[in-house]
């Protein structure tokens, strides 16, 4: 979708960012509507469909997280939330998993808000498609029994991410590549992304995608599209069962290789 075809939800107790807010996205062609507090915007959006969410965190008789956390439990999805915040003490795994894509910092540039609304209204199968070229130093490969288990699992896949066990320490905000092969359904995730968070309690860590490999991009948003995955980075539970692998530097970088890629990963499992 594009911006012009949006409804777009503001919500800020501040009424002279509210204002300026709304000019710069009215001046860019959507529909703006506007709420001081977050008992507010969920009335706004019981009445009007609303495609995405942009909130600042803290504010008066409801918060921004509140807000977040009611309309999960009433089960009302909204395609794209941003959240803007002064304040940088913000748990990303509650946030993530509660549909949020991206926490802008206060002051909030025009552009840079107009950039991350209209990411985050692209459809699925228009993202992750460019390799990306800087350096990554953090590398994770993994052979997982299923993508779906029973009780608590030990990965899930989100609108703009994944969450693994992670047995060695993540560093948060840096670019991983990941190769994360199913055995039951003899399929392999391969791709670059961002470490968003890492929870060493529970061993586990969230990544955002910035792409996907062309051997795994349809089964993965075949998967977030038809079961309507409301999670951008759901959180992982249980670290579940994983066997390490040896990660081979650059294992996207060859595409001639993706076809034979599950079957050497499961092979080296074995």
């Amino acid at each position: 979708m594009k911006l012009t075809e949006a409804t777009v939800l503001l919500v800020d107790d501040e009424a002279d960012l509210l204002e300026i807010f709304g000019d710069w996205l009215a001046a860019s062609g959507c529909k703006v509507l506007k709420a001081a507090n977050g008992a507010e915007a969920i009335q706004l959006m019981l009445r009007h469909e609303v495609h995405a969410l942009v909130s600042d965190v803290r504010m008066p008789i409801m918060d921004g997280l509140t807000m977040l956390r009611k309309l999960y439990e009433m089960n009302l999805s909204i395609p794209s939330i941003i959240l803007v915040s002064g304040f940088g003490n913000v748990a990303r795994p509650e946030i993530h998993s509660l549909g949020v894509e991206k926490l802008l910092e206060k002051p909030l540039r025009r552009r840079d808000l107009l950039d991350t609304l209209e990411q985050s209204l692209m459809e699925r199968k228009e993202l992750w498609l460019v390799p990306e070229e800087q350096p990554r130093e953090q590398a994770v490969s993994l052979q997982l029994d299923s993508l779906v288990s029973e009780g608590l699992c030990h990965f899930r896949l989100g609108r703009g991410g994944c969450s693994f066990p992670a047995h060695k320490t993540l560093v948060e905000d840096k670019p991983i590549e990941i190769a994360l092969h199913f055995a039951l359904e003899g399929v392999s995730l391969l791709a670059h992304g961002q470490v968003e968070w890492f929870k060493p309690d529970c061993s586990c860590a969230g990544i955002s995608f910035r792409y996907l490999d062309p051997g795994c991009r349809s089964w993965v948003i075949d998967r977030i599209e038809g079961e309507r995955v409301r999670s951008f980075i759901p959180q992982c539970k249980s670290a579940g069962r994983a066997s390490k692998m040896p990660f081979q530097p650059s294992l996207l970088r060859d595409r001639h290789r993706i076809g034979t890629i599950g079957a050497k990963l499961a092979a080296d499992a074995k």
